[in-house]
C-alpha cells in the first residue's frame, strides 16, 4: 500500500442550539477533515476540531501544519501492514508541539482508517482488543439560560441518560440557579458533575464547591486556567470533589506533569486535542499507572469520525469513569458519516466494528457541508 495523495477540507455543519460556556460560544462546528488516498484506490479519513482555548490551535495553523510539517512526510510512504502504521506514526507525533495536536489527530485518524481498510483491520487495535461491547455516555447542559436548561434537562430525563455534565461560570448566583434547575428536573438518581472551564481561581474554586455540597457533585472539570498547575494541585489537595484535568491536558508532557504535581484525579481524554488515537492510549497508560482515572471527552461540534474514535477509545480502555461525546444527529443539523454512531436512549452506544475507522462520510453531505478543499499534491 502507497499512500498516493492527501485533501484537507474545512467543513461547517450548523448546530441545533448553541453551547457556551466559560470560554467560548459555538453554533457551527467548524472541523478539519483530512482524506488519505492509497494506490489501491481506497479512502481514508480523518478529522480534527482545532480550538485556540484549548490546545493554541486554528483552522488556519491546522492547515498549515498538515500542509508543511506532517502530511508531506507521510505521502509516498509504503505500508505492507496495518502495524506499520503505527510505526510510521509515533516518530512523526514524538516530534509534535502542544499546539500541533489537533493537526496531527486528524492525519492520524486518516492514515489509521487507510490502513484499515487496506489491511481488514479496525483502526483501534492501535489501542488493544475490544474491552466492553458497549459504553454508556453522560449527557452535557451547556447554557446559563434557565428555560434552555429546563428544555435540556427535560430532554436527557426523558432520554434516560444516568448523568449529566453541567457547564458553570464565573457567577456563583447563576450557577446555583442552573445547578437546582437541573437536579429538580433529573432527580436524584441522575449524577452531576460541573465543568468550570477555567473559570475561577483556586481560592473561588473552593468557595464554589462548599456552596453546591448538597448537589453532590461527582466531579468539577478544569476549575482554574489551564497552565495553573499550582491551583489544580490546590484544589485536588482538598478533596472536596474529584477534579478533572482537561484544558490543563493536550499532550503525553502534561500528563506527566500532573501527574507528578499530583494536582487531578482524572485525566479528560479527548481524540482531538491529545493528538489522536496513539497518544490517548499512552496518556491511558500513564493515567492507570499513577492511579488515576480517565474519561473520555469531546470537543463541540465533533462530526462523525471523532466519535467513532472516540468510541474505539472508550471501548478499548480498561475502563472509563465517563464518556462524552457521539451526540451526532442531536447536536448537529447533520452528521456527514455513515453509519449513525449518534448514542442511543440511556446514552448506550456499542462497540464499533468492521475496518478501519467504522464511519465514512457520504459523498452528498460532504458536499452540502464543505467549506473549502486543499490537496497535496496539488
Amino acid at each position: 500500500m502507497k499512500i498516493k495523495r492527501f485533501d484537507v477540507i474545512t467543513i461547517d455543519i450548523p448546530m441545533r442550539q448553541a453551547v457556551r460556556h466559560a470560554l467560548a460560544e459555538r453554533s457551527v462546528a467548524r472541523n478539519i477533515l483530512v482524506a488519505a488516498h492509497d494506490d489501491a484506490g481506497n479512502v481514508g479519513w480523518g478529522e480534527s476540531c482545532p480550538r485556540p482555548y484549548v490546545t493554541g490551535e486554528t483552522i488556519d495553523s491546522v492547515k498549515q501544519d498538515l500542509g508543511t510539517a506532517i502530511l508531506p512526510r507521510l505521502l509516498g510512504r509504503e505500508l505492507e501492514s496495518f502495524e506499520q502504521a503505527r510505526a510510521l506514526l509515533e516518530p512523526l507525533l514524538d516530534g509534535m508541539a502542544r499546539n500541533q495536536q489537533a493537526a496531527f489527530c486528524a492525519a492520524e485518524l486518516a492514515i489509521l482508517d487507510l490502513a484499515g481498510k487496506h489491511f481488514d483491520s479496525s483502526a483501534g487495535m492501535v489501542l488493544g482488543p475490544v474491552q466492553a461491547a458497549q459504553v454508556r455516555y453522560s449527557g452535557v447542559i451547556a447554557t446559563d439560560d434557565i428555560e434552555a436548561v429546563k428544555q435540556n434537562a427535560a430532554f436527557m430525563a426523558k432520554f434516560g441518560v444516568s448523568d449529566v455534565k453541567v457547564k458553570v461560570g464565573p457567577s456563583l448566583k447563576s450557577n446555583l440557579a442552573i445547578l437546582t434547575t437541573a437536579r429538580a428536573i433529573l432527580g436524584d438518581k441522575v449524577t452531576l458533575r460541573i465543568d468550570a472551564n477555567c473559570a475561577w481561581s483556586a481560592q473561588e474554586t473552593l468557595r464554589q464547591l462548599e456552596a453546591m455540597q448538597a448537589f453532590s457533585l461527582t466531579g468539577v472539570e478544569q476549575p482554574v486556567p489551564g497552565e495553573d498547575i499550582a491551583g489544580m494541585r490546590a484544589v485536588t489537595a482538598a478533596k472536596l470533589v474529584p477534579v478533572v484535568a482537561d484544558e490543563s491536558l493536550c499532550s503525553l508532557q502534561d500528563a506527566r506533569t500532573l501527574i507528578r504535581e499530583q494536582a487531578c484525579d482524572v485525566f479528560n481524554v479527548r481524540i482531538s486535542k491529545c493528538g489522536g488515537l496513539i497518544n490517548a492510549g499512552r496518556i491511558d497508560q500513564l493515567a492507570r499507572a499513577a492511579g488515576l482515572a480517565c474519561q473520555l471527552g469531546a470537543q463541540v461540534g465533533e462530526a462523525g469520525i471523532l466519535s467513532a474514535a472516540g468510541r474505539h477509545y472508550a471501548t478499548r480502555s480498561a475502563g472509563v469513569c465517563w464518556c462524552e461525546g457521539s451526540y451526532g444527529q442531536l447536536l448537529l443539523e447533520e452528521d456527514i458519516t455513515e453509519p449513525d454512531v449518534t448514542v442511543g436512549p440511556g446514552g448506550m452506544a456499542p462497540a464499533l466494528e468492521g475496518a478501519g475507522i467504522g464511519v465514512t462520510p457520504t459523498p452528498e453531505r460532504l458536499q452540502r457541508y464543505e467549506h473549502e478543499r486543499e490537496s497535496l499534491p496539488a
